[in-house]
């Protein structure tokens, strides 16, 4: 798996484990959707990434 794959996955989980959580600890629920967005943005840049360099 490549990183970019890697943080995909774990933001699926976090995902995941986000809504088994709901409904009985709902601040860690806070903190999981917070690491699944954290996980998508380093996704993305690492997406962008390559692209930029290519330019140069």
């Amino acid at each position: 798996m490549t990183e970019r794959q890697t943080c995909i996955h774990c933001a699926r989980v976090y995902l995941a484990q986000s809504r088994h959580f709901t409904g009985r600890h709902r601040g860690f629920s806070f903190q999981l959707l917070d690491w699944a967005g954290n996980q998508r943005r380093r996704a993305m840049a690492l997406r962008d990434a390559p692209a930029q360099q290519s330019l140069f």
